[in-house]
């Protein structure tokens, strides 16, 4: 059999069974500077370098096959402006026109702003795998790509070379994350802050407004780019106090 076909074959073997190739259980970590000049180690963003057919795998599952299917059928809710067709240029003017809004109704209103820290490496894997199976992902596939970087051997590279000392996670103490330069990092965490923006609206936040022409009610909760959000709350009447409405902000964000 040809190499290339070999290849194939074992991955192919792979996401049939859930069984992942032993090698793809290790990994290069650099870290790269986040702002010029500052090489303080809590100041610098961790890339993690996969093996290359894993991460193909990653592309192709989640990034290409996952993305396509939630964009033909419209799950990624409109909340998030990290995705296909959109800018982070029109979640800032979305803002903007809400802001505008809600100065000519002259009601009550706020903007929290908040960022979720490390979204990428703070990801809990229970999570994700609900998340990626509800957009399509089999549990198998799911269970398999998370798996390798609980496990995942880490070396660490700098500009003295590879070290020799690594750090990881094992069975029974797993490391959690996504792992920045993981081709499934980015549509893992759409899926999660996707089921995180429609509990959020569940549970009874964001505000909706009401077009003066069409009578259209436009629902909306938050303003995102990948992690960082904007909640955004409206009185939901207009004796409403101010101590009242704070507590309702806290409670909101408290839920978030």
């Amino acid at each position: 059999m040809h190499l290339s076909a070999l290849h194939a074959a074992k991955i192919s073997l792979a996401t049939s069974t859930g069984i992942p190739l032993d090698r793809w259980g290790s990994g290069l970590t650099i870290l790269l500077e986040k702002v010029c000049g500052n090489i303080f180690i809590d100041k610098m963003r961790a890339i993690h370098l996969l093996e290359a057919d894993y991460n193909w795998m990653n592309k192709l599952i989640f990034a290409k096959r996952m993305m396509d299917l939630a964009h033909d059928q419209g799950i990624v809710p409109p909340e998030q402006f990290a995705k296909r067709g959109t800018q982070a240029a029109e979640g800032v003017l979305c803002t903007v026109l809400f802001c505008d809004i809600i100065r000519a109704l002259h009601v009550t209103a706020a903007i929290n702003s908040v960022d979720l820290a490390n979204c990428y490496d703070a990801v809990a894997h229970p999570f994700a795998s609900i998340s990626l199976q509800c957009f399509g992902i089999t549990s198998i596939m799911a269970v398999m790509m998370l798996m390798v970087l609980q496990t995942m051997t880490f070396y660490l590279r700098t500009g003295f070379g590879v070290s020799t000392i690594t750090y990881g996670g094992t069975k029974f103490d797993p490391t959690m994350g996504l792992a920045q330069g993981n081709g499934a990092a980015a549509p893992g965490f759409t899926g999660v802050s996707t089921v995180q923006i429609e509990s959020y609206k569940r549970m009874g936040h964001g505000i909706q407004l009401v077009s003066a022409y069409s009578g259209t009610i436009f629902a909306l909760a938050a303003i995102l780019y990948v992690d960082d959000s904007d909640l955004i709350h409206l009185a939901k009447t207009p004796d409403l106090s101010d101590s009242d409405f704070f507590n309702d902000v806290q409670r909101a964000t408290m839920d978030w």
